[in-house]
Formats: C-alpha cells, structure tokens, sequence
C-alpha cells in the first residue's frame, strides 16, 4: 500500500465463494475464522471450519486451531462461507478505503469464483473456445456466458520467448489463397512462440531482429523466407525443410510419369483400342480451353519480365497456377486436361465385362457399380458409355496404376515394396528411358536426403543438369537458388517437423472458431501454455 493503514476494526463479512473440485490445499492466514473444502476424487465433498487464532501484534505467529463440524454433499456444488477481516484506512488521500482479507489460493480480488474454478474455466477456454465450452461448463462447472470465457483468455499474461537458438518458420493461411501469416517455433520445446499478421520478408527481418542470438533458422524452401531470415538474422544458418525437398521432387517426377504416361499400359499402343473420337473434340471443355487462353498469355508477360506475383493479381490467378501456366508447355497441360482421372475409371473393367455380356442399358450398370461403391452419378456412366454404343466395342479401360502412384513407389524405400509393386514398377521403367532416369535420380536424391550427405549433392546435381529430362533439370536448378540451406538440410539433423505440427494445430483453433474471432484472440489460444 502506498500509504500508512491502520486497522480500526474487526467486522466479520461474509462472502461466499463456490468451488467444484480439486486437491486438498491447507490454508492458514491470520485471522478470527477461515474455512477448508477437502474434495475427493469421488465427488464427495467436506466443508470444515478452523478457527484460528492470532495476536495482533508484529512478529507473532502463535496460531491455535480446533477441528469442529463436518457437512458433506454428495455430488452437488460446495458453497464456501469465509468470515473474513475487513480494514479501514484513515488516511483521506488513500483511493482505497476499505480492504478485505483474501484467502491465499482460493479467494483473488473481486473474483466471483474460487482460483481452482477459474484455472478449470481458462483450460476450457483454452480447449474449445467460447460458444462450445459455455456449452461444456454447463454441465461440469456451472453455466458461464461464452463472453467470459473469452475474457478469461485475454487476461492471460503472454509467455515469456526467453533466449532461442533454433527457431521454426512458417506460413498459415487466414483464408487460403488470399490472406497468410507466419508461425515462429522454437524447435528445443516445439511450442510456437509467436504469430505474425502477414508472411512477408519484411515482417520476419523485424521480428528477427528483435531477437538476436538465433543460430539457425528452419524454413521452407519460400523466397520471401530466405530474404527475411538473411536480413533479420545474417549470421544465422538457413536449413531448407527436408519434406519440402522430398515433395517438390515428387511433383517433378509425377509431371514426368504423366508426360508418358503410354508407360503404364501392359500392351503396346497398337494393340489398344481407343474410341472413334476425334482429337479435337477432347479439348472443347472448360478447363481446356481456360488452358488454351491463359497459357500463352502467362508466357508472354514472363517474356516481357512480370513477377509470378503480378500476374497473378493481374489475371486473378493462384500463384501455383501461375507458375505451372509458366513453367509447362501447352501439349503437357492440355494431357492433363483431357486425361483426368475421373470416379468411374476404378469399374472400367467392370463395365467392359458386363458390356461383352449383352448388358447395355446405362441405367442398369450404374445400379449395379453403385452397389459395388461407385459414388458418381447416372449421368457419368452415361457419358462414358454413349461412345460404346457408336463403336459397338467398348475402349480399353484406362491403366489400374496412376502415375502418382507410381511416382509414390519411385519415392519409397526399395525394402519397403512388396514383390508384385517392385515387378511392375521394373516393367514400367523399362518402357520408357526418361521414366528410367527419372526414377535412378529421384532414388538417388531420397538415398541422400535420408542419410543426411550434403556432400554428395554437387554430383547428384551434376548429372541432373546433364540429363535429357526437363522436368529434373528443372529440380536441379531450383537447388542452386538456395544451395546453402539446401547443403544444410541434407547435413544438419534439424527438421521443419514440429512447425508442420504447429501449423496443424492451429488450423484445428481456427476452424473451431468458425471466422468470428479476430487475430488477437487465436494468437492468445496458439501460444498459450496449459
């Protein structure tokens, strides 16, 4: 207190406070009466009164204390009855007149509900948010508006960073495609320790300048990441995610699988049947001619030197659209166009058997693989087979293995197929050179990639760029641009990992709010410590 407070006298105030459970906790304050509630696990509850008794003078601590009553009720809510010191202050300048006597650990200042009650509500707080744990308390620890849980959020003090070594970057997605922001984890605890409004390079420089002693810094392969992590924290080591890595090259082998995708096929291409339908006709669809207008039209902006960025918003374009629209030529584009894998692919043998049968009635097949777990509508199997009928022979059904399948068993540890994968994966491989090289060099890459040896990335490197397969190449390239934290991520044990999981984490917080809550309120529920 700022000023001399005198007592003057004792009166014995009432105040009630409720409590729902927890361990026994002895309290002991100076006073004429204080109370304990002895909760078991079984929900049985036992109000004691102890009197204690003490000297009013300094430096005294002689206490006597007598047991007396015991009230127990089962299963229902416990009413606490303090008889507590009040004390006036005679000072007329003092702003507080009138002080009560707290309880240490049961009662705070103008609290309405015990600290063990409070610390059980922020927990649900914490858990689920406002509307459903308003819901939850109902039932567990009295009704409460969803407006006080929150309230019960925001007055949590923020976490303290303390000093990091190792430090996690991030983007998450406000809404995706639109708006993102940054998580930054420290990778000793895995706990993220702060959120940024917005993922630019500028944004990680500042906060990272605000924290210096960082070693090493984990990121994605993101370009504005790299920038922000080189001026915020230039004497730190950039390590590339090894995930990442690992995905992007997966991406590049499936562009070549698809490319050549005749691999897949058991039989030569003489020997399969296809429809009488012209060519021309497989490109009159939406997607394909949005292919056939923006592709040439994103070449010509690179050629006349535009971001991926600018493009984007100028042709309201995702990025990852614009960068494939850049990076593919039209022939490749328009095969994944018009060769998309579709939900009836899976019964094609199906319809084709039963179609040599004699059974040629649309509505009938579509019954019978609808029992056989076709999810698509009567209108797909109409499509497919409307050709059938002009033909008079069905086509040959499309191959049972896609190339992201394929692309996954190139990806894979070689002990870790079965036998019939390892055979056709062999049979596909010799079909195609490129296929061929393409899985030698991706196994190669996940061989380092797993052993951790940076050092014999320039020779993997090396062969890529010497290679006929563009789409490598390509792979191969992109590593030069960021060759130090590639060399780092190969060699270092440190992994983006647990930044992936924060990330997951926090989609769950924000989904849960359902786009009510502000960027304060999800900050405060990322980064709080239960």
């Amino acid at each position: 207190m700022s000023c001399a407070c005198r007592r003057s006298a004792r009166r014995r105030v009432p105040a009630s406070v409720r409590g729902t459970g927890g361990e026994s906790r002895p309290y002991r304050w100076l006073g004429r009466v204080a109370c304990q509630a002895d909760i078991a696990d079984s929900g049985v509850s036992a109000l004691r009164r102890v009197r204690a008794a003490a000297s009013t003078r300094r430096g005294c601590t002689a206490a006597t204390r007598a047991p007396c009553r015991t009230w127990r009720c089962p299963g229902q809510e416990t009413v606490l009855r303090l008889e507590v010191r009040r004390f006036f202050c005679r000072n007329e300048q003092c702003e507080r007149r009138i002080f009560a006597e707290q309880v240490d650990g049961l009662t705070i200042r103008y609290g309405r509900r015990s600290v063990q009650l409070r610390d059980v509500l922020v927990r649900v707080a914490l858990a689920l948010g406002g509307r459903p744990g308003a819901r939850l308390c109902v039932g567990l620890a009295g009704a409460v508006s969803r407006m006080t849980l929150l309230r019960l959020i925001r007055a949590l003090p923020e976490p303290e960073i303390g000093s990091l070594q190792v430090v996690g970057v991030d983007e998450w997605a406000f809404r995706k495609g639109r708006n993102y922001g940054t998580i930054l984890v420290d990778m000793a605890t895995r706990r993220p320790v702060d959120l940024l409004p917005e993922a630019t390079s500028d944004a990680l420089a500042s906060w990272l300048a605000r924290h210096p002693g960082i070693e090493v810094v984990c990121r994605d392969r993101a370009g504005y990441f790299a920038d922000g992590a080189r001026r915020g924290a230039p004497d730190a080591i950039q390590v590339a995610d090894r995930w990442h890595l690992l995905a992007n090259l997966s991406a590049a082998v499936e562009r070549v699988i698809s490319r050549c995708r005749c691999c897949l096929r058991d039989k030569p291409d003489d020997q399969v049947r296809t429809l009488p339908t012209p060519k021309a006709a497989q490109a009159d669809g939406p997607l394909a001619q949005r292919i056939q207008a923006r592709q040439p039209q994103v070449q010509r902006m690179i050629a006349q030197g535009w971001t991926i960025t600018a493009i984007a918003r100028r042709l309201n374009l995702d990025r990852k659209t614009v960068r494939r629209y850049a990076r593919r030529d039209l022939d490749d584009l328009m095969s994944t166009a018009t060769n998309r894998h579709s939900l009836i692919d899976a019964y094609m043998p199906y319809l084709q058997r039963r179609w040599g049968e004699g059974c040629v009635n649309a509505a009938v097949l579509y019954a019978e693989i609808t029992a056989r777990g076709f999810r698509g509508s009567r209108q797909l199997v109409r499509r497919r087979l409307q050709h059938w009928h002009v033909a008079g022979t069905p086509a040959e059904p499309p191959p049972t293995v896609t190339p992201r399948k394929v692309t996954g068993w190139i990806m894979r540890r070689p002990e870790e197929l079965t036998d019939r994968e390892r055979e056709h994966l062999d049979r596909i491989l010799c079909r195609s050179d490129q296929v061929a090289v393409t899985g030698r060099l991706a196994a190669e890459f996940a061989s380092l990639l797993r052993q951790r040896s940076g050092h014999q990335l320039e020779d993997w490197v090396r062969q890529a760029e010497a290679g006929d397969v563009r789409e490598i190449r390509a792979f191969a390239t992109a590593l030069r641009r960021d060759w130090d934290a590639v060399v780092a991520g190969l060699t270092l044990p440190h992994s983006n990992g647990p930044t992936e999981g924060n990330v997951n984490r926090l989609k769950l917080i924000k989904r849960a709010m359902f786009g009510r809550a502000g960027f304060d309120l999800l900050r405060r529920r990322v980064l709080a410590r239960t």
